[in-house]
């Protein structure tokens, strides 16, 4: 039996699929092309604003669901702040205050509801595996692990890099 706040959590993952596309119904914009070649390869600056390297579009996403999940790791490890905590942090901070602060403060770039749900999604890897470890059975871990990989391959064409 799942408690409320896994329940809670798992609704509002799975929302970040639907509510791009709503976004863009109502507002107007429509978001840029979908670029499905992931094996393409990709610049960007995750330490600074001015310098970077170039990677493959899925090992840029491999880099950054590592980078979250060994930060949320960390600040477990050095807070003792609970599992779930230290994982949202993570999300948030990697996820979405990266483009809080590029895209609505120093507006470097246009806002992008799918690119952001992506890449929030990407860095909530460490919440997926506290959920997946919450229900302690196998039904909870392949839920988790098949919600992840599901909303990778929905939003993966939409990301940047």
């Amino acid at each position: 039996m799942r408690s409320p706040l896994t329940k809670l959590v798992l609704f509002v993952l799975s929302a970040m699929f639907v509510a791009p596309q709503t976004i863009f119904a109502a507002t107007g914009p429509k978001p840029r092309a979908a670029d499905c070649n992931l094996a393409r390869k990709s610049y960007d600056n995750p330490f600074s604003d001015h310098s970077g390297w170039s990677m493959r579009r899925y090992e840029w996403h491999a880099f950054y669901a590592g980078l979250s999940t060994l930060t949320a790791y960390g600040i477990h490890k050095t807070t003792k702040l609970p599992t779930w905590a230290s994982a949202a942090i993570a999300t948030v901070g990697l996820g979405l205050v990266p483009h809080i602060r590029g895209g609505l403060i120093k507006h470097d770039y246009p806002v992008n509801a799918l690119d952001w749900s992506f890449d929030v999604l990407n860095r909530a890897a460490p919440a997926f595996i506290v959920l997946g470890k919450s229900g302690n059975n196998w039904e909870s871990k392949t839920i988790a692990a098949t919600s992840f990989v599901g909303g990778y391959f929905a939003l993966a064409c939409y990301s940047s890099p």
